[in-house]
């Protein structure tokens, strides 16, 4: 894998979804990934082997425009003293769903050959990606941890998530719909056809077309019920049958270029995972 071929590739990436400074912001979440955990002093060290002209300034900025899209999420210490982290406590998210997620633009502007070289080196980054943050993307494997993050660190973790169940009911309370968007599809079309369930608490009927597409095609296996955010607040809430919650907070911001919430993972809680679980299932069942 060539660092600078990937580097290129969301570079183009980051363009696209319109990223001030694309390849800083691809430099910096490609190293994010090779190397963690990770000092930005190490990560810059590692930066300027791929293009030595880089500043520190530079570097930053990317970061910055990573948090701002929410293409990588920040740790927040408040479980204890664990430095597992580094002192770069950010969760890039899972590369081979940005890959995916903007395929077809890729196609357009690289030739079959190079774009198949291409696909193969995010292979092998999504593989890195995977040993270092997990299959939940956030480095643990059992426990807590509290996250700063924008609408769309969680919706890629979501899709990476739902990419890899079998019989399991999916419970969220999101607020939007921008799971149930036509382009998203592939990563729980499967899940559904093999026994898997989603229920959605929503706070929008605008765009339910992709909704109404889905309840026909998928029938029950999709429940989805309107609710009107005075009745839960700012709450943002996910559920994976008994493993997993996210219990968020959406934030009252009046600059809505930045993350809009912080949330804790539970990761294998049942205690916590159950009492979440009874706060849903209460709000579910009521309305």
């Amino acid at each position: 894998m060539k660092l600078t071929n990937v580097v290129q590739t969301f570079e183009s990436i980051f363009d696209e979804i319109g990223i001030d400074v694309p390849y800083e912001a691809s430099l910096y979440y490609v190293v994010s990934i090779y190397h963690t955990p990770a000092s930005f002093t190490e990560m810059y060290r590692e930066a300027r082997r791929i293009r030595k002209a880089i500043s520190e300034r530079a570097l930053k900025n990317g970061r910055n425009a990573l948090v701002d899209n929410g293409l990588i999420a920040q740790v927040l210490f408040v479980h204890g003293s664990d430095t597992r982290f580094g002192t770069e406590p950010y969760l890039p998210v899972n590369p081979g769903i940005v890959a995916e997620v903007h395929n077809e633009y890729l196609k357009n502007i690289y030739s079959d050959e190079d774009f198949s070289i291409r696909n193969r080196d995010v292979e092998e980054l999504h593989g890195i990606w995977m040993e270092n943050f997990g299959r939940y993307g956030i480095e643990i494997e059992k426990g807590s941890i509290t996250l700063h993050y924008g609408d769309t660190w969680v919706l890629y973790n979501l899709l990476g998530i739902m990419d890899k169940l079998e019989n399991t009911t999916i419970s969220m309370m999101l607020g939007g719909i921008d799971v149930f968007k036509e382009i998203y599809e592939v990563y729980y079309s499967h899940i559904l056809q093999q026994g898997s369930k989603i229920r959605a608490i929503i706070n929008r009927t605008d765009e339910a077309e992709d909704i109404k597409r889905l309840k026909i095609e998928y029938g029950d296996k999709i429940e989805v019920k309107y609710i009107p955010s005075e009745d839960y607040g700012t709450c943002r809430q996910i559920f994976f049958d008994h493993d997993l919650a996210m219990d968020g907070k959406k934030l009252l911001l009046s600059d809505r270029s930045g993350p809009s919430c912080i949330g804790t993972i539970y990761l294998k809680e049942a205690d916590s995972i159950a009492l979440l679980r009874n706060n849903f299932e209460n709000i579910w069942q009521t309305h």
